[in-house]
């Protein structure tokens, strides 16, 4: 028999557990908690256990903050006795933007030597993967507010139903399809980014440069323009970029909120895209709250290479001051 998984992520422990047993009363699920979160845990393993010796028709699968979710759909995929039927995440209304703009990171697990992942990209990653977001709290929030929070769910994650938590009833249901419910950012790249829920307030633009980004420049602008907040709230960016003094390699642009990792590109990353147009360029997807995106995009050329520089060449390049880390030592 196989087994249909609801697998339930969010940020904070409380409202997710919460979710997490009321849909398993309501879909008439066994339900598999997040009790462990030590460092070498696969979070995914304790819930497969379940399927494999329980054999339950429905299981409703709780994951921490911590975990990748891209990692626990992998593993659920990969299973031939359960089916993936929905991804809910669950977003607190209250604290979202408070965690959104969070500096912490979390120790990935499994890794030597160590590395890290921001506790914010973590859970808009989780978002972004989602196919239902249960929001709660939102009671409190002011309506112009929470209009532009659910506006800002909605372009991080447009193929997903979003819903708000009442007594009567948990949220919307809708099924996974990890062709449908991919991460905002790549519907932008894809040109096929059309979120449900609109706010005048809320922009998300694709910027493009054939030409890469002088390193110096390019962290001027991240550092003292975009992270002061000089062209609005810029809360989330992803996409592809070229840097001038790493020549012949594409760059994962990952930034949100206070966040921002420049890394090498996992080729994985480039399954469905062409990937001529990155030959040189940039190829990025900006989200945020009172953007203004053609000042954003008069930086960010700026930053880009002049002719006279693009004409040096290589060799040139890679006498520019870089202060970025290396990418086999960048924080992920």
């Amino acid at each position: 028999m196989n087994t249909e998984a609801v697998i339930v992520c969010g940020h904070r422990p409380g409202p997710r557990a919460h979710i997490a047993r009321r849909l398993a009363v309501e879909r008439g699920c066994v339900v598999s908690h997040a009790l462990r979160t030590d460092a070498a845990h696969d979070f995914s393993s304790d819930a497969l256990h379940v399927v494999r010796h329980g054999r339950p028709e429905r299981l409703v699968a709780e994951i921490p903050a911590e975990a990748s979710l891209l990692e626990t759909l992998g593993s659920f995929l990969d299973d031939d006795d359960t089916t993936v039927r929905e991804v809910v995440c669950v977003v607190d209304a209250a604290r979202f933007f408070d965690d959104l703009l969070d500096d912490e990171y979390y120790t990935v697990p499994g890794t030597r030597p160590r590395r890290y992942v921001a506790r914010a990209l973590r859970m808009v990653q989780q978002i972004e993967l989602a196919s239902a977001l249960i929001v709660t709290g939102w009671e409190d929030v002011p309506t112009r507010d929470l209009a532009v929070l659910l506006a800002l769910l909605s372009h991080l994650a447009p193929a997903a139903q979003i819903g708000l938590t009442r007594a009567e009833r948990v949220g919307p249901q809708s099924r996974f399809d990890d062709h449908v419910h991919q991460p905002g950012w790549v519907h932008v790249l894809n040109d096929e980014h059309d979120p449900f829920m609109r706010d005048l307030r809320v922009q998300t633009f694709r910027y493009q440069q054939l030409r890469p980004f002088h390193p110096d420049r390019l962290h001027r602008v991240l550092d003292e323009q975009i992270g002061s907040g000089a062209f609005g709230a810029v809360l989330r960016s992803a996409g592809m970029c070229r840097i001038a003094t790493r020549p012949g390699l594409s760059g994962s642009w990952e930034h949100v909120g206070q966040m921002i990792s420049l890394d090498p590109l996992d080729p994985l990353a480039l399954d469905g895209h062409d990937e001529e147009p990155l030959a040189l360029g940039q190829d990025i997807a900006f989200t945020g709250i009172d953007m203004d995106a053609v000042a954003l995009s008069r930086a960010l050329d700026a930053a880009a290479l002049t002719d006279e520089e693009l004409l040096a060449g290589p060799a040139a390049w890679l006498t520019y001051a870089d202060p970025f880390p290396s990418w086999e030592s960048a924080v992920h």
